[in-house]
């Protein structure tokens, strides 16, 4: 009789029968290598204070990237090793951080590894021309002309995040918010929410959570855990667990999407803001930390939810040291940090940032630690040049005093601009950027150099550079300005106002670009069209000597000597270090028969120009202030600033005209003939005027004037 087998039985033999199959397989499968879990990996950036006074300041930004990198690093987060995220924050979160952070998490990141990237700050699109090109702004961003840097392309983190995940199969997490209130360049064309719009449209392959949608405000305030965005603290919130809508441990972007939508609207109403999460929305973006969860839910039912308190306890300790066991290695390493620190990034030559690195790339023992040093330096070498072209873009006045002086540091920039393009490599995504950089910076040295000594020839070559910089970036405002700055110097007004212009669409409230526009309405006589760009410039910025300068140009021209003298003298009251205000307000003094005043001016003016500068408004100083003192009848006097005039430019014929007449006045008629003759061979060419002033009456009846007359004036 056969025994039935119940049914518990039975599984268990079959259970038995399995293994018996199945275990060589086992056993061969035990001595494979377990597959490697892949990295987690992030750049966490916060800008709550921007370094120019002109972008508005934010609250709470840089303390969500920190709260955010705090959760990355907790249980919660997965534990994230701090070596593995780059949190940046204000002053650490320039353009050249930004972008070294980047490449750091784009060169490591492999297949199977996760990238997140967060992003709390400003976006902004500045203009109608470029709508589809948008900017995060970092720390050092300008208030407009963000194409000339501070502020990061957001085509540039389209391509990072295409490498990663098409070309590495690296899972990426972007998370940013960036539609901020607050007044921007491109505030008049709702730049802010444009730019969102552009992050919308494009990172098809990444998973996305953004703070709202493109036509809402983000909200940040102290009552969401004592400082915080409503989007960071609900996403944080939403990550540690309290998104986990089926209990199963897990938060999937669904959930985080649905928790978002539920919780942040409420809490801003009558304000919109409604999140958006994009992506697969059955992908696993966070594992449920027990505790930690409960912890969160004692802490929210404590506070009542009424007020809101953090949530987690920064956790994220700085990375370790690089360490080595050759001393000889760790001292270079050592003092590549210093030189960093010293700004000594290129110069001198053997104790420099650059030259330290160089000796770093021979030690093998240092190869892990390269990269991060190539890019901290990258980073380095854009910063010191950013931050000239942010004061310019800014019409800072020491810049611009720093430029008319030619200051030599200029001469550094272009280096350093090379330096770092050769570090990143001609793959690098701002490679074309710096490249175009570099060549602004050699034509502005060239064209700057030139107007010091003169020379005149030199601005085809400057113009050159500003060509090139323009093949390598199309929408440098810069590079327009610089070479309707250089048109107007080769006397080609019509083409450099077109410069101008185009330079104006790219960057509609760059201050300078409008005042520029207005100088080449000057050039050409349009004293209305002029005063129009002028009052748009002081309306952007009424604080810009330049601007109420260029305005009393225009006013002078309309013979409106009361405006133009209004409008001088406030240039000098808000940058009494600006030498061409004084200038002009000489002349409106000399036509109201004030010549104590003129005279003052015109010192003024000598007094704050740069040592050494040799352009035509210096010598028509001298010889102004010579003419004075001529009319005073301080004879020595005025040959003495005559003298002074041909010293700074022996060839300047109008000063040994000037010097001719006071010679022949004085009745030293040899030596007036002797001056006029070099006058005539320098150039001088006023036939009438040696027909007609009287200083040479008694001159004109000797044989010797007449036959200089023959000479240089025949028939």
């Amino acid at each position: 009789m056969i025994t039935p087998i119940n049914s518990n039985q039975w599984v268990l033999k079959m259970h038995w029968l399995f293994l018996l199959i199945m275990l060589p397989g086992l056993l061969v499968s035990q001595i494979r290598p377990i597959k490697k879990k892949g990295a987690t990996r992030a750049v966490v950036i916060g800008v709550a204070d921007y370094q120019n006074p002109n972008v508005a300041d934010l609250q709470f930004t840089d303390k969500d990237a920190i709260a955010f990198a705090d959760y990355l690093a907790s249980p919660s987060g997965g534990s994230v090793p701090r070596e593995n995220i780059r949190l940046l924050t204000n002053k650490e979160a320039t353009q050249g951080g930004m972008a070294g952070a980047l490449t750091w998490i784009m060169e490591n990141s492999e297949s199977g590894d996760v990238a997140y990237i967060f992003f709390s700050g400003h976006g902004d699109v500045e203009s109608t021309a470029m709508m589809n090109l948008g900017f995060l702004l970092t720390y050092d961003a300008p208030p407009s002309a963000y194409y000339a840097g501070g502020a990061f392309q957001i085509q540039w983190l389209e391509g990072i995040i295409q490498n990663m995940t098409v070309q590495k199969n690296v899972e990426v997490i972007l998370i940013t918010d960036a539609c901020h209130a607050g007044k921007l360049a491109g505030s008049s064309i709702n730049g802010t929410q444009a730019a969102a719009q552009t992050i919308i449209n494009q990172f098809a392959n990444a998973s996305k959570i953004l703070s709202c949608q493109p036509d809402e405000l983000s909200q940040e305030g102290a009552i969401w855990g004592g400082g915080h965005s409503v989007f960071t603290y609900y996403l944080i919130d939403g990550l540690i667990g309290l998104a986990d809508e089926n209990h199963d441990k897990k938060v999937t972007l669904l959930e985080i999407q649905q928790f978002l939508q539920k919780m942040v609207p409420p809490e801003v109403a009558p304000n919109r803001q409604v999140p958006i999460v994009s992506g697969n929305i059955t992908k696993e973006i966070a594992k449920v930390d027990p505790p930690s969860l409960e912890a969160l839910k004692k802490l929210r039912n404590l506070s009542g939810d009424t007020q809101k308190s953090e949530e987690i306890a920064s956790t994220t300790e700085k990375a370790a040291e690089f360490q080595s066991g050759d001393s000889l290695t760790m001292a270079l390493y050592k003092s590549f940090k210093r030189a960093l620190k010293a700004k000594k990034l290129l110069y001198p030559k053997d104790s420099s940032a650059y030259s330290y690195f160089q000796k770093l790339k021979t030690k093998p023992d240092a190869a892990k630690q390269l990269d991060d040093l190539r890019n901290d330096l990258a980073a380095a070498l854009q910063d010191e040049a950013q931050q000239a072209i942010n004061a310019y873009l800014a019409a800072s006045p020491e810049e611009l005093h720093r430029r008319w002086s030619y200051d030599s540091s200029f001469q550094l920039y272009p280096e350093y601009l090379a330096k770092a393009a050769e570090l990143l490599g001609p793959t690098h995504f701002s490679y074309t950027d710096l490249k175009a950089k570099q060549l602004y910076f050699e034509g502005l040295n060239i064209r700057l150099k030139a107007e010091q000594e003169n020379n005149d020839d030199a601005f085809n070559n400057a113009e050159q550079r500003q060509e090139l910089a323009l093949t390598l970036s199309p929408n440098a405002a810069y590079a327009f300005n610089e070479l309707g700055l250089l048109s107007r110097r080769k006397k080609d007004y019509e083409r450099g106002l077109g410069y101008f212009e185009k330079a104006i669409e790219l960057s509609p409230t760059w201050v300078l670009a409008q005042t520029n526009t207005c100088t080449a309405y000057l050039d050409v006589d349009k004293w209305d069209s002029a005063i129009d760009h002028c009052r748009l410039a002081i309306n952007s910025d009424s604080s810009f000597a330049l601007a109420w300068h260029n305005l009393g140009v225009a006013y002078y021209g309309k013979n409106d000597l009361k405006q133009a003298t209004d409008c001088f003298q406030k240039a000098i009251l808000v940058d009494p270090h600006l030498a061409l205000p004084y200038y002009k307000l000489g002349f409106v003094y000399y036509r109201q028969n004030d010549y104590d005043k003129a005279e003052e001016s015109w010192q003024n003016y000598l007094k704050e120009t740069p040592a050494g500068t040799k352009n035509i408004d210096v010598l028509r100083t001298w010889n102004n202030l010579a003419s004075l003192a001529a009319e005073r009848k301080n004879f020595d006097s005025a040959i003495n600033l005559y003298n002074k005039a041909t010293e700074i430019d022996p060839d300047y014929p109008h000063a040994y005209y000037g010097k001719a007449q006071v010679l022949a006045t004085m009745g030293k008629n040899d030596e007036a003939l002797t001056t006029l003759k070099t006058a005539l061979d320098k150039g001088y060419k006023r036939k009438n005027n040696l027909l007609k002033d009287w200083e040479f009456e008694e001159l004109r009846k000797s044989p010797q004037f007449n036959e200089l007359m023959k000479q240089y004036f025949p028939e």
